[in-house]
């Protein structure tokens, strides 16, 4: 919690309100699982159309396996790609506390950074 604080303290102090709030990482990211669930989903289909594996159930086994196959590769995709979210975010915050540092030790990498920040939220460094 601590942590958190501080976090937004640097942000509301460098005047980075908004880039909390437009975020949109998490939002591509969720897009990602979905479309790795629902093709995950659908190949569960093509072996089942030759399996009795879901016989035994009622109604429409297509569905049951879809829904399966689903929920497998959305929460597959999801917890690898929160790795990737949580680099993001560290990526952000260490860039908003030490960017000095970060120009000393990688020139070439913070000037594209400092580029493609005054590109997307221009006034804010």
């Amino acid at each position: 919690i601590e942590a958190g604080k501080n976090v937004f303290t640097l942000f509301q102090n460098r005047g980075w309100d908004a880039i909390i709030a437009d975020d949109l990482v998490g939002n591509a990211l969720f897009l990602v699982s979905m479309c790795v669930g629902l093709l995950t989903g659908a190949l569960i289909l093509i072996p089942e159309s030759t399996t009795d594996w879901f016989d035994e159930f009622t109604g429409d086994s297509s569905a049951i396996a879809f829904t399966l196959g689903f929920i497998v590769g959305l929460v597959i995709c999801s917890i690898l790609l929160s790795t990737v979210a949580s680099a993001v975010n560290a990526v952000i915050v260490l860039f908003a506390e030490a960017p000095a540092e970060f120009q000393q030790n990688y020139p070439d990498l913070s000037n594209q950074m400092r580029e493609a920040w005054l590109g997307a939220f221009p006034g804010s460094l």
